[in-house]
């Protein structure tokens, strides 16, 4: 199925979460996109909020599709012998299994308030088991990232 993948939540360019953070701006850009796209949007949001529900229900407001549940946390590495950030852009993505219970959460918070929206979960998916967890919690779907890299066969597995 052919859709448009909407990232209002990237946290490794300058600015990257300015729309993803704000219900109103989340539903202004995605009501734009729904204007003047005919597939399916997908809303993939920022787990850099305070409270997810409000911005997906702000997503589904503007005519999302569905949501994406989560982009990567922010974070930081510094290179404590030069006392300065490893990253050029200072903070950047944290993914992987660390944020799984994070984003764990987020998807059965929106999936218990907004349960006519679909959810593609995304954060720290790399088992069967990672992926029947993200299913009880509401997911829809699920997408496996960071596990590529650490296990590039992962998708070919047949258990």
């Amino acid at each position: 199925m052919l859709f448009r993948s909407l990232n209002i939540s990237c946290p490794n360019v300058s600015g990257g979460v300015d729309f993803g953070v704000d219900p109103e701006k989340t539903r202004d850009i995605v009501a734009g996109v729904r204007g003047v796209c005919g597939l399916p949007v997908v809303a993939k949001l920022t787990p850099n909020v305070t409270n997810i529900v409000t911005i997906a229900q702000a997503a589904a407001e503007g005519g999302a599709d569905a949501v994406t549940l989560t982009n990567t946390l922010q974070g930081m590495a510094i290179n404590w012998r030069k006392r300065a950030p490893i990253l050029g852009n200072v903070l950047g993505g944290l993914s992987g299994p660390a944020i799984k219970p994070v984003v764990l959460r987020m998807v059965f918070q929106v999936a218990q308030k907004l349960p006519q929206l679909p959810i593609i979960a995304v954060g720290g998916i790399g088992t069967l088991d990672d992926v029947l967890e993200f299913l009880v919690a509401g997911a829809s779907a699920v997408q496996i990232g960071t596990a590529n890299f650490y296990n590039p066969t992962l998708a070919d597995r047949k258990s």
